[in-house]
């Protein structure tokens, strides 16, 4: 059974630059089969692999003879979260209940991947940028302090998936991005639990003398072979 179309997740995806041009008159024409109707909707449900410039305003048209108004990019993305697109992995779920201040970041990290999932270790990198950026950097060092609580306490009983997200896509990350800072990575060991020390250390341990991912993964083959 064909699952039913969601006008408005459709809109705020094409606003996003989410949705090919070339996969507009396929979706066309599921909405006519759905029982939409219009002369725009028509038409465009007749294009053969349209591009940008074929289309012109034919899809804001379309939309409209779905009973859509206009939107602009901010409220595409609100869209989006309205209705769960792109589904978020728990851990980066728990990070944006426990920081707010985060969503601005999180905001225009969808509308750059246009509802389409970034993929958790991408969405993890943005949380680092907030880390680095937005709070060790603006003097929020009590934010930074819980952020690490956070993670001790999400690594307690976590199973493989999550202890490589919070290792690999948080930690490992955050000594990658801090070392290019005047500070360093070396001023968040501070804030470091038990667990997440651990981890910190094993992937120093990794890196040792290498200065490159391409050294990590040939020291990794060696070690194998």
């Amino acid at each position: 059974m064909t699952e039913k179309i969601d006008p408005g997740l459709l809109q705020a995806r094409w606003v996003l630059n989410g949705i090919r041009p070339e996969d507009l008159p396929d979706l066309a024409a599921l909405a006519l089969e759905q029982g939409y109707d219009g002369s725009a909707l028509s038409q465009l449900a007749g294009l053969v692999k349209p591009t940008l410039a074929d289309l012109e305003n034919l899809p804001q048209k379309a939309f409209a003879d779905m009973g859509l108004p206009p939107i602009e990019k901010d409220a595409a993305v609100t869209v989006l979260l309205q209705r769960g697109v792109p589904p978020t992995n728990p851990t980066v779920s728990v990070l944006l209940e426990n920081f707010p201040d985060f969503m601005p970041r999180w905001r225009d990290h969808l509308a750059w991947w246009g509802g389409e999932p970034a993929g958790a270790y991408n969405d993890m990198s943005q949380f680092v940028h907030f880390v680095v950026e937005d709070l060790y950097e603006k003097g929020k060092h009590d934010e930074v302090k819980r952020v690490f609580l956070l993670f001790e306490n999400l690594l307690d009983g976590a199973d493989q998936e999550t202890i490589d997200l919070i290792g690999i896509g948080f930690l490992e990350t955050l000594q990658n991005v801090a070392s290019w800072r005047p500070y360093g990575n070396r001023v968040f060991k501070e804030f470091l639990g038990t667990q997440t020390k651990q981890i910190w250390r094993e992937i120093e341990r990794i890196w040792a003398g290498k200065s490159s991912l391409m050294d990590v993964l040939r020291a990794e083959r060696k070690t194998k072979s």
